[in-house]
């Protein structure tokens, strides 16, 4: 079924075969659509769209909320060959408006909910042209005035037949976001078949078959719930419970209610889930079996109380490379897909022994499974992929039987509740105030699952900012997980001999400061 083939041409395949069963279901509204349904507003949106924006330009970006119009929008520009710009929601300020620009899309798929974000960014805004809304038209106009407004369900039109895409299973289907590493959000160029590859490599381990509910909270403009769970459902004639975002009070009502058979623990899930309290629903449902980024979690333990099969984090992929190694059911160790060759460096590109830990470095035995670099970015894709390998900037090793293990991320990120977060941005949004001189924002464990930013800030001479004005301020120029949960003033930035804020040493503070403040509780950072 997948040899050679696009996504809007996979999708059509599957309305022919599954066409009265549940494609999708909306949480918590229960609302539905079949795979032939789905397949006919497709249709009639990419026909629509063909005619109404017969000049538009290959990018067309979409910011919207977890929605059956989302997958419409999406799978209608990939039928027609166009470029699906998956644009962060979350993202505000300069790094919204950079995701944006970088593609020159003039078509923006959006809501109302989004219009405050755009407002804010609407001067800075180079290349868009068009909105197409599914709600509120009237306000959009009187918010963007040079913009032309478009009613999401008047690009739809009478006309059902499928069009058949003129793509290349290698041609770019879509533009993803990296959270950024050590600089600003990278767009990775995936193509039709790095996206059908990464849902195939699904199927076998976690064992779908067309009986299978996949229940997803996680944004569509994430690798993980469109390739890791919406795709491989699809592929194998499966359901999926589509939710705007995750919600643990709902969690198990709703994956009982809607008779999920299995789902994804992204980031601190898996550890949130453990650590709520009992509800009746956690042990009445159809649940089998759930995979899960790493966490302090006991499998055991985890599995007797919720009476399903955890398969454990053995499994590794990025945006950049793909989904390269497969977790196995009982097994620390994950197996190399045999798309890919991996290797473990050393700071010098050496290959290292079985069981020494190092740089994880991926190439692809076959063209499009991994991202083609980044879009805009000539000089990072080339950085990345020096000496002819990929490098994740992330630490890990192999056994003597060839089984992977991840270590832990060696670059510049921090990971807050699933999100990778690039301090450059945090610092960025944070300099965009008046008062603010210098920032630097580092990851300390959390309370509850990986990482919380923590900010240290000078500001400048005679200003008299806050810490908590600081917070405030961050809430309306970054996305809600890139705001610090801790800020520091300090009265001098620690620098490096290149002027560098000396982050090794910030975090040595940051630990300090909250031992202290754990060894006295009257002590409140911010």
């Amino acid at each position: 079924m997948s040899e050679r083939i696009t996504l809007g041409n996979l999708f059509h395949d599957c309305a022919a075969r599954y066409g009265d069963r549940v494609a999708v279901t909306m949480a918590p509204s229960g609302t539905s659509i079949t795979y032939a349904e789905l397949e006919t507003k497709i249709n009639q949106f990419a026909h629509g769209f063909r005619t109404e924006f017969s000049e538009a330009r290959n990018y067309v970006g979409i910011m919207l909320e977890n929605s059956i119009e989302y997958l419409i929008a999406s799978y209608a520009l990939k039928k027609l060959n166009k470029v699906e710009v998956a644009v962060n929601r979350a993202f505000r300020g300069p790094s919204l408006a950079r995701m944006i620009n970088l593609t020159e899309c003039d078509i923006l798929v959006t809501s109302s909910s989004h219009f405050d974000a755009l407002k804010d960014i609407y001067e800075t805004l180079t290349s868009v042209q068009q909105l197409i809304v599914l709600d509120d038209c009237e306000q959009a106009k009187l918010l963007f005035l040079d913009w032309s407004i478009v009613p999401f369900h008047m690009v739809s039109v009478q006309e059902q037949s499928h069009i058949a895409s003129p793509a290349k299973d290698t041609d770019t289907a879509v533009i993803m976001f990296t959270s950024g590493t050590t600089g600003t959000s990278k767009g990775c160029i995936l193509s039709h078949r790095y996206a059908v590859r990464t849902a195939e490599n699904m199927i076998a381990p976690y064992r779908l078959t067309e009986a299978d509910i996949n229940y997803t909270p996680y944004p569509l403009s994430h690798i993980g719930p469109a390739f890791y769970d919406i795709l491989p459902s699809w592929m194998t004639g499966g359901s999926v419970i589509l939710r705007d975002g995750f919600s643990l009070s709902n969690f198990w009502p709703e994956v009982s209610k809607f008779g999920a058979t299995w789902f994804m623990c992204l980031g601190s899930v898996q550890q949130l889930l453990f650590n709520a309290p009992h509800c009746e629903d956690e042990n009445h449902h159809q649940v089998t079996r759930c995979w899960s980024t790493p966490a302090p979690i006991p499998k055991d333990a985890f599995e007797q109380r919720f009476g399903l099969h955890l398969i454990p984090g053995g499994g590794y992929g990025s945006t950049d490379a793909g989904w390269v190694v497969i977790p196995q059911w009982d097994h620390p160790g994950g197996i190399i897909l045999p798309h890919f060759e991996v290797k473990i460096m050393d700071e010098n590109d050496d290959i290292l022994p079985a069981g020494e830990v190092g740089e994880i470095v991926i190439r692809p035995k076959e063209a499009g499974v991994m991202s083609d670099g980044y879009f805009g970015m000539p000089d990072k894709t080339n950085d990345s992929r020096r000496n002819l390998w990929f490098h994740t900037g992330d630490l890990g090793w192999l056994d003597d039987d060839g089984y992977f293990y991840f270590s832990c991320r060696i670059a510049e990120r921090i990971r807050v509740r699933g999100e990778m977060v690039s301090g450059f941005e945090v610092e960025e949004g944070a300099l965009s105030h008046e008062q603010i001189e210098d920032a630097a924002a580092i990851g300390v464990p959390a309370e509850v699952g990986e990482e919380d930013v923590f900010l240290f800030v000078t500001i400048k001479d005679g200003c008299t900012i806050t810490e908590d004005q600081i917070i405030t301020f961050c809430k309306t120029v970054m996305a809600k997980f890139m705001v610090p949960k801790h800020v520091v003033i300090l009265s001098e930035m620690p620098r490096t001999p290149t002027g560098k804020p000396e982050k090794g040493r910030l975090k040595q503070l940051a630990h300090q400061m909250l031992q202290d403040q754990s060894q006295e509780p009257e002590t409140k950072l911010a």
